[in-house]
């Protein structure tokens, strides 16, 4: 069977003995089409700069999300129509790679949208597109504002004090106080000693800023010889 049989035939399982190309469906519906995926993308866009944009490890991911979508978009289009073209999609995605590194979880999820939308604007299925935008927006709504263990973690840190034995023997006492007062939820990690000195090391969820100030200059009160480490990672308020 030559490859213009297999198109036809492929043509007539698709479209009910109708053989159709790209051609055939109008230069305004392909415009109408790309139109609305790139709405969307940019739609998805905004989304992720308004949820997730704050974060500092992002990699950014979102400002490829309009050229990913009227990608995806117009390669579905044309694939659709042709069966060697199909054919051939897959075995240009077995040889593909992508390289950048996926920093959020949330990017994935986000990517997978665009894709979705995509093949969506595609197909022309616009129902189906209204509500994945729909339930996506509920989905993020819910991850930024709901309690428990949906919601993200303000942070981690890590507290050092390195001092002499003799010192941490002393001040003990007055220490734990003092980083309960001004780390929330602290937590002794590791203690360890040589020759006469000590490094103490606390692990602690978020801290301020005015609050990490009051806490060096406590200790140092506590411990003058003492070297301190403040370790924070996320969003410090003042």
């Amino acid at each position: 069977m030559t490859i213009e049989e297999l198109k036809r035939a492929a043509g007539v399982v698709m479209f009910g003995g109708d053989v159709r190309e790209v051609a055939d469906l109008g230069l305004a519906t392909l415009s109408l089409s790309l139109t609305a995926s790139l709405a969307s993308s940019i739609l998805l866009s905004w989304a992720y700069s308004a949820f997730f944009g704050s974060r500092a490890t992002g990699s950014n991911v979102h400002r490829a999300f309009p050229l990913i979508s009227l990608a995806v978009t117009a390669i579905f289009i044309c694939v659709q129509f042709s069966l060697p073209l199909s054919l051939g999609l897959l075995g240009s995605l077995s040889i593909v790679r992508f390289r950048t590194p996926i920093k959020e979880p949330e990017e994935i999820g986000f990517i997978m949208l665009v894709i979705a939308s995509a093949l969506c604007c595609a197909s022309f299925n616009v129902a189906f597109l209204i509500a994945i935008l729909a339930a996506a927006g509920v989905a993020m709504a819910i991850l930024r504002w709901s309690p428990g263990f949906l919601s993200r973690r303000s942070g981690s840190g890590t507290l050092v004090i390195r001092c002499s034995v003799d010192q941490y023997r002393t001040a003990l006492p007055a220490l734990v106080p003092i980083i309960e007062a001004h780390l929330s939820r602290p937590s002794f990690d590791s203690l360890s000693t040589a020759d006469s000195e000590c490094v103490l090391t606390w692990s602690f969820q978020k801290v301020s800023l005015t609050k990490s100030a009051e806490l060096e200059q406590k200790l140092q009160q506590q411990l003058p010889d003492a070297k301190l480490g403040l370790y924070y990672h996320g969003h410090a308020n003042a």
